[in-house]
């Protein structure tokens, strides 16, 4: 008669070769968001980028339509010894900024057909000379006559002036003024069409 036993667990066998790749299973479910993290630190600084294209033409700036000076010379200038330029340090009036205050020039922004005026007062029992320039050129001259103790001269001019053109005063050799009688005023009379 045989009993029925179950013997001793054997020992494992070798590992059998890698079965065949299986199919690709479905997408799980997408996870929940994760917390944000750090800031990182700070790259380095990439290369200029290229020109942008040419922006469009502005509007030209536009002179101003008034143009008026009035200027004093308050001190006592020479006798001078050569031809100098008279340089006025009050100015009354200066609408359109065409007198310019260093040079004592009046400076064309615009154009057009100017009046200009001047009156000198000469030191006492001299003679005094002068003119008004248009850029280097002699255009009117001033005399007052010394005999008379004071002498004094006044001059008027019409130009009809361009773009950065000049108009100055220009007291002569060996003439001087006395003080604040000596005046020079300007306006534009009417600008080119």
């Amino acid at each position: 008669m045989f009993l029925n036993s179950v013997g001793e667990v054997g020992l494992p066998g070798p590992q059998g070769p890698n079965g065949n790749r299986g199919k690709k299973g479905h997408t799980g479910e997408i996870g929940k968001k994760g917390e944000k993290g750090d800031m990182g630190d700070r790259g380095d600084r990439g290369f200029p980028g290229p020109h942008g294209p040419k922006g469009l033409k502005g509007e030209p700036s536009v002179p101003p339509r008034n143009i008026a000076f009035s200027v004093i010379r308050s001190i006592k200038l020479g006798p001078v010894l050569q031809d100098t330029p008279v340089t006025f340090d009050r100015i009354v009036t200066n609408i359109g900024n065409g007198f310019d205050e260093y040079s004592s020039h009046f400076i064309c922004q615009l154009n057009g057909t100017y009046v200009f005026m001047t009156h000198i007062l000469g030191q006492h029992n001299k003679d005094s000379r002068a003119w008004i320039m248009l850029n280097n050129k002699h255009k009117v001259p001033l005399h007052g006559d010394g005999r008379a103790g004071y002498g004094t001269g006044s001059q008027s001019i019409i130009l009809r002036l361009k773009y950065e053109d000049h108009v100055w005063l220009q007291l002569s050799k060996d003439s001087g003024l006395l003080n604040d009688y000596s005046t020079f005023s300007g306006y534009l009379l009417f600008p080119d069409q």
